[in-house]
């Protein structure tokens, strides 16, 4: 984080460290309060890394550009995008903001987790965002993508 402020456990990384991380758009006034809140709450034995979009080149690079990724080493090169990503960062927080990660990843909470992240994210201008984290317009004719 860009903060000035060091916390145990919780650094920016490259994707070579150890741990999950969480890598975000330092641009997007929504993503950095996020990840600022949730930098105060991360147990330090969750050794989670809260990683700008631009330091990151491992599992999901390619979806930096338009959505918030967590990986999580353990899980080889699997990554969880968009709502999945806040869930899973959330669960290595404490008590409350793991119950809450819990549900966002999880039915029937999910579809209504991907919509409150889209509509953020279509709506990032108006919230100060001035990065990349909006979701892309869909091209006319085009179908939507699938996960």
């Amino acid at each position: 984080m860009n903060d000035g402020v060091q916390r145990p456990g919780v650094e920016d990384g490259a994707a070579e460290a150890c741990g999950p991380a969480l890598i975000y758009d330092p641009d997007c006034s929504v993503c950095t309060a996020f990840v600022r809140q949730l930098g105060k709450r991360v147990h330090p034995s969750a050794g989670l890394r809260l990683t700008p979009s631009s330091h990151w080149e491992g599992p999901g690079a390619e979806w930096t550009d338009r959505s918030a990724v967590f990986h999580d080493p353990r899980e080889g090169d699997a990554f969880h995008v968009e709502e999945q990503a806040i869930g899973r960062a959330l669960m290595t927080a404490g008590p409350l903001p793991r119950a809450v990660g819990s549900l966002i990843i999880r039915q029937p909470l999910k579809p209504l987790a991907r919509t409150v992240y889209r509509t953020i994210a279509r709506n990032r201008h108006q919230l100060g965002c001035q990065g990349s984290c909006a979701i892309p317009q869909p091209r006319p004719g085009a179908s939507p993508r699938s996960r």
